[in-house]
This record gives C-alpha cells, structure tokens and sequence, in this order.
C-alpha cells in the first residue's frame, strides 16, 4: 500500500509540474530561432569607365605581350639546348647554353611577376580609395598572373631535362 501511496504522490507531482507552465521554459520558438541567417548582400558598385587607366592598361598590356614573346622564342632556343646530346653533362657547351637561355628566361620572368605586383598595387590603391572593383584591371591582372605561372612551369621543365631541381 505504501508503495502504492508513494508512486501516486509522485504522479500527482509531476502532474503539478506539467500544469505550471509559467516555472518553466516554452518550447516556442525565441527571435533568435526565427531570424534569417542569410548573408546580407550588398550591392557592388559599378566602376565608371577611366580612360587614363585604360591607357595604362594598355601599356601594360603590352609590356606582358613583349615579354612573352621574348619568352616564347628564349625558351625554345633553351629547350633545344637541353634535348641535344650531353646537355646533362655540366660545362658542356650544350649544357652552358641552356644555363644561358634559362638566365635569360629567369630575368623575363622577374619582368612578368614585377607587373603582377604593379597590378596588384593598382588593384589595392583602388580599394583603398574606395572605388569600385575595374573589370579590365582584374582581367589584366590574371591574365598576368596566369603568364607568370606558365612561365615558372617552362622553367622547371626546362631545369628538370637538365636534371635539376
């Protein structure tokens, strides 16, 4: 019977418990639960049309083109040097050549990574000011960029014909 006793009275508690629903908390849902957790977009500006920096860009532009074909015929004159018989054998004249082109190559490669960073630095002061993203900045900017990767990659081919590292 106690036992009985016992188990009702723990029945009826919790019965009580369940009634007062103002000691405990609502299972509704609270404004942090119901707030949006999208992410605010906000609209970017679009940049004003700048002739004197499209002038510069033009130069520039022109100086990657320089490089590149300069690039372009050193590296062959490197790479046939590298392929021919006893390039590998260091101090052979085939060896001394591509030595030679890959310096050259080095320096055009430097040339092309000096106007990344121009390009970068324009792209930072703009920022700074406050002004806009320039479509033809950025597009320069990696096209740069990409120039001075494939570089580096015909470099490192270059070097490994030669069996260096």
């Amino acid at each position: 019977m106690a036992m009985i006793r016992r188990s009702l009275f723990l029945v009826v508690l919790l019965a009580a418990g369940c009634a007062a629903a103002d000691k405990y908390p609502s299972l509704a849902l609270r404004p942090i639960e119901s707030r949006s957790d999208d992410e605010v977009v906000t609209p970017v500006a679009a940049a004003t049309p700048d002739a004197a920096l499209d002038a510069q860009l033009g130069t520039v532009s022109a100086k990657l083109a320089k490089i590149d074909t300069d690039f372009a015929a050193i590296s062959a004159r490197a790479d046939t040097a590298a392929k021919a018989p006893g390039a590998q054998a260091v101090g052979s004249d085939q060896w001394l050549a591509a030595q030679s082109a890959l310096a050259e190559m080095d320096g055009l490669g430097g040339d092309t990574l000096g106007t990344v960073s121009d390009l970068e630095q324009m792209t930072t002061a703009r920022g700074e000011a406050g002004q806009p993203p320039y479509p033809a900045l950025d597009a320069l900017r990696a096209r740069a960029q990409d120039q001075a990767d494939a570089e580096t990659a015909k470099v490192a081919a270059i070097k490994a014909l030669l069996g260096e590292k």
